[in-house]
Parts: C-alpha cells; structure tokens; sequence
C-alpha cells in the first residue's frame, strides 16, 4: 500500500533542492565580474620575408584597425584569430612553404584593448625539380613545345598553387583555341617535404580535331540574319577556336542592338568532328534616352544629352539624336545608321547638325551635313569613303588677328569636300587600355568642282600605343600625332577657323588651350597648316582604384609646312592622379612647361577632367 505521507515529504524536499540551487547560480552570476570586451588596437606581422604583409591581412577575416584614428576599435575575440592562423598556413602552404609556424602573441594595452604580433617562421620553400609532359596518341600530331617558354612555373621556380593552375590552364586554352574542344588537362603534384622538392606530371588528352558547324540564330525578332552572321569572325567549317567566339560575341554586343548575346557550342559526343553553333540574342529596348554632367578645367560645366531609336523600319538601323553644352564646345546633331546597307558589306552613316566652337580669340557658328560609307576589314581595320557639306561663319575676331591674314576672317565660309580614311583599334579596354593600340588616318579635299568657295587639302595622322609592363601594374601609352594642310586652286592661305592649335589637355598640358604656335601682334594664337605633337605616360597604381601618372608632352602648331621643324617643340612635363569608376577615370594633372614661351606668366597648369588624357 503506497504511503502518501512518505511521498509528499520526498517530493517537498526534492523541491526545495532545487530552489536553493537556482538561487545560488543566480547570486553567483550576480556577483560575477562581468566579462571585458577586448578591441583591436593593432596587428603586426613579423618575419614574413617573402610573403607581402598586404597579401597577408587579405586572407584574414577578422576585422582590422582602421587607419583613420576617429574610428572605433574593431571587437577582437580569440577564436578568430585562431581561424585566421589557420588561414594563414593554408596560404603560405598554396605558396610554396610547408613548414611555416606562426606564433601568436598578445599584448594588453589597458582594461579592453590588445595588440596582436603574429611571429612567423617561413621556413624552407618547395622548388619545382622537374615538370613531366605526357600527351595521348592523336590522329593527327600536336606541337606543345611552343609553349615552354610561356610556361608561368619553370624548373627552379617556387611551387605556388595558382601558377601551377595557370600552367595546366595554358595547355588547355591553347588546345580549345586550335580545334580540340574536347581537350582534357590533368596534373599531379609530388612533393617531397624532405628534400623541399616537387615534381609537375601533366597528362594532356587532346581528343578529336574538330571544325566549326552550322549557326543557328534565335532571338532576334527585327534584327536580319546576314547582319548578325556578318560580325562573327569564323564560318561554317573553320577550326574550332574559342577565342573566336568570344570575339564574335564582343562584335555583337558593339551593335548595341542586343542586352544579351550568348554563343555556345552544342553539346555534342566526344568523337564529333563537327560542333554546330546557337547564337542566342535578346534585343535591347527601342528607345534609350541618356543625360550626363561633367566638369573640365578648360571647358567648365559639360551637359550632354542623348536619344537613341533602334531597329528603326527593322535591318539594325538605328537614329541618333545629341546635344553637348561646354564654354567651348557646343553642338546639337542627329545621325542615322543603316548597317549592312542593302545587305551589302557597306554601313550608311548620314548626320547633321549645328556647331558652336569657342576658341580664345573668336567664335565659330558652323551647320553641316555628311554622309559616309565605311566597311570592317581584316585586322580589325575600318575603312571609310564620304562626302560634307559644311558652312561656317567665325565671329568676334579681333583687329590684331584680323590683321594678319590676306583677306576678311568675319565672313561665311562653304567647305564642300570628299574624304577617306581608315581606322584601327587593337586595344583590350576601350576606358582603361592595357595593350594594343590604335591608329587613324584622314584625307580630305575641298574643291571648286564640288562647289567649295574655301579650297584645300588636309591629312591627319594618329597612332596610340599600350604596353603592359608589369602584368597590367605598370602601363606605358605613348602618342603621336601629326596634321598637315595648305590652300590650292583660288584659296590663297587657309582661314583662322580651320586651322591647326595646339595646347591643352588633349594636347600639350603645360601650356593653355591653343596657345602654342603663330600669333598675332596682341598675342592671340592664330594656329597653322602643320602640327605635331606627341606624348608619353606612365600609369602606375597607387591604393585600391586611385593611380598616378606621370607624363611627357611635346609639340607644336606652325605657320606653313615647309617650316616643320622638330626643333621648335614645347615639352610639358607633370604628374596626376587618376580614380577609376565605371564610366571613366576622374583625374586631376599638374603640368609644368620644361620651355615656356613666357617664363613670367606661364607657369603650371592644372587640369580636372573624365577620361584620359589618350
């Protein structure tokens, strides 16, 4: 028989147990210290010889110490730090050293602060003994050996995990870019911790040859097959080459007819010699509309605006309208684009509109209207033939200047003159070039038979050039430039407004706009019939996405060809500073006149602008 007594008292002073255990972890926990939350004051590496202290603090993921002292400390909890020791061996592990110790050493600066040294031994590095090169039987005979000088890890070299991805890497785009797209690289790593050795064995499987097959397009509702196959830069039966396509898809985005354009090689077994082709597009809307604000030393505010109609009646054509204000330069145009004209190789281009051009002795009201036909060649050359019919009336042009020309300057001028030209552009960024280059050249003639009242004849010749110099670190651009011009038939010398200046942002920096060259008895520059200038720079970085420049300019305007004399240039030096952003470097250069025509007055200049200077 249970005792109900019996049990109540158990169950009371089990109870009461229990209470006095909870009040006594309460009280205890009372009476605890609270815990101190410690912050980061500094962290400092010591003895990493090889390994750069910013590649360092990038592999860790605790937050650091900000720079700027009005800035809170950052917490620091041990168990992070213990992780990113972790991390730390595992980089100098991918970098070659696999006996690096690192020691952790804290030191209390006060009640919640802490300094961190992490104390490194290095160690020996592992070196590349030998790399072993093994290529499976193909049909056909495949030479690799081009490709040792290019190898990015040599015999010798430090065993570095990315150089030995890259290596692998370099078989492998060389086989999808020379008809193997089925190629297959494999590679092992043996390395001996005793000796600090490691030896590279690479399998390369090229798998069958292949050839480009037949293209099938889908997505392009107003937009013509022959316009789209026309930009792609192989055909139905070439060798399969991936670069290619990646260069054709770089073409039809430059439409700007499409948001998106993907090119993809079927799936295909890994025996077929033939890979068919799907261009898959989807077109941009018809209407874009774009405003921009900008600000320049030499043309102050800049206000631009832009209307752009695609596909207009279908066949890619596409309607422009634009309109750009400046102290300098101001113009309202409309253009009209018809590629492929006729389903011919020829692009239409006909434009027109209005000008208004500010120089620093007189103005320029110019109206116009051209039409041109240009063509794509090989080596990514363009080639263009046209006609323009321009009238120009210069205003507020002093006596001075007046005075030293023949005949009126403050009058209307009728240009009507056929031009040719071609150019080419090799670089690899069309806002920050790292290599490549681009080249232009313009012939133009205007004559009497075309109902010209100014005659003449002008060439115009530019080259640019980018060389990367330490893996896109480190890039040199050079620039040269040259014009010539002179009146024929009953034009006795070319007027002000059509002339050659020089000097400026886009010219010779430590000089004014147009300044250098002829002048007039007040000092105004009048320009010339020959020009040439030129520049060199170079860019470097500096933190994150600021970079520095530092460049030389030289050049000059002068009164007649014959008096084309590379003694006469003016040379500007200077150093700048570039931030890039995703339309373009803001910069800031400081230029100084190593020649100045007034040592008095000619000082520096300083110039804020978009873009780069070439």
């Amino acid at each position: 028989m249970v005792n109900y007594t019996s049990l109540a008292r158990v169950c009371f002073l089990t109870a009461f147990v229990l209470m006095l255990q909870m009040s006594w972890y309460t009280w205890a926990r009372a009476a605890a210290p609270a815990e101190t939350t410690l912050y980061l004051k500094s962290l400092k590496f010591v003895g990493n010889d090889l390994a750069a202290t910013k590649d360092l603090k990038n592999q860790l993921t605790m937050t650091l110490p900000s720079i700027w002292p009005w800035k809170k400390l950052p917490p620091f909890k041990a168990g992070e730090l213990e992780r990113d020791v972790g991390r730390l061996k595992d980089y100098y592990r991918q970098q070659g050293f696999f006996h690096t110790r690192i020691r952790p050493r804290l030191e209390k600066l006060g009640k919640d602060r802490v300094a961190v040294v992490l104390h490194i031994k290095e160690g020996p590095w592992i070196k590349v003994a030998g790399i072993n090169l093994e290529v499976a039987p193909t049909e056909r005979p495949v030479n690799l050996q081009q490709l040792v000088e290019k190898r990015p890890v040599k015999v010798g070299d430090r065993l570095i995990s990315s150089n030995y991805e890259d290596l692998k890497r370099l078989y492998l785009n060389h086989l999808l870019n020379h008809g193997y797209p089925h190629a297959v690289v494999d590679g092992k790593v043996y390395v001996d911790e005793k000796l600090n050795t490691a030896k590279i064995d690479l399998k390369v499987t090229p798998g069958v040859f292949s050839h480009f097959g037949p293209v099938k397009v889908s997505g392009n509702r107003e937009t013509p097959d022959y316009l789209i196959l026309r930009q792609l830069t192989f055909k139905k039966g070439d060798v399969f080459n991936f670069e290619e396509i990646y260069a054709s898809q770089r073409n039809l985005y430059k439409l700007d007819l499409f948001s998106s354009v993907a090119i993809v090689p079927a799936k295909v077994d890994k025996q077929e010699r033939v890979i068919p082709i799907a261009i898959k597009l989807q077109e941009k809307k018809k209407r874009a509309v774009k405003f921009g604000v900008g600000y320049g030393d030499e043309d102050k505010l800049r206000l631009r605006g832009a209307l752009r109609l695609r596909n207009v009646g279908g066949g890619g054509r596409t309607f422009d309208l634009e309109g750009k204000y400046s102290s300098i330069d101001s113009h309202f145009t409309s253009t009209f684009t018809n590629p492929q004209i006729w389903a011919s190789y020829f692009d239409l281009i006909i434009s027109g509109g209005g000008l208004y051009l500010t120089y620093p002795n007189f103005n320029d009201t110019a109206i116009f209207v051209q039409s041109r036909l240009e063509r794509k060649l090989p080596w990514k050359i363009r080639s263009y033939v046209g006609y323009q019919l321009q009238q120009d009336r210069p205003s507020d042009i002093p006596g001075a200047t007046e005075l030293a020309f023949s005949q009126p300057q403050e009058r209307k001028f009728l240009t009507s003159m056929a031009f040719l030209g071609l150019n080419q552009d090799t670089t690899d960024n069309e806002l920050y070039p790292t290599r490549g280059g681009t080249f232009s050249a313009r012939g133009e003639s205007s004559l009497h038979n075309l109902g010209a009242d100014l005659q003449f004849l002008r060439t115009i010749l530019e080259a640019r050039r980018y060389v990367n110099l330490y893996d896109k670190k480190l890039i040199l651009a050079g620039r040269f430039k040259i014009g010539l011009m002179g009146p024929i038939e009953d034009t006795p010398e070319i007027p002000l407004f059509r002339r050659f200046f020089c000097g400026g942002y886009n010219s010779v920096r430590g000089y004014r706009l147009y300044y250098l060259g002829p002048r007039d008895i007040a000092g105004n520059p009048i320009g010339g019939d020959a020009l040439m200038e030129g520049s060199g720079e170079l860019r470097f970085p500096i933190y994150k996405e600021l970079r520095g420049v530092a460049f030389l300019d030289f050049g000059n305007v002068y009164p007649k060809i014959r008096n084309l004399d590379p003694g006469q240039f003016k040379y500007a030096a200077g150093v700048g500073l570039r931030y890039r952003t995703p339309i373009g470097p803001v910069g800031i250069d400081l230029a100084f006149p190593l020649n100045p025509i007034d040592p008095g007055s000619d000082k520096f200049q300083v110039h804020f602008t978009i873009g780069q200077a070439f």
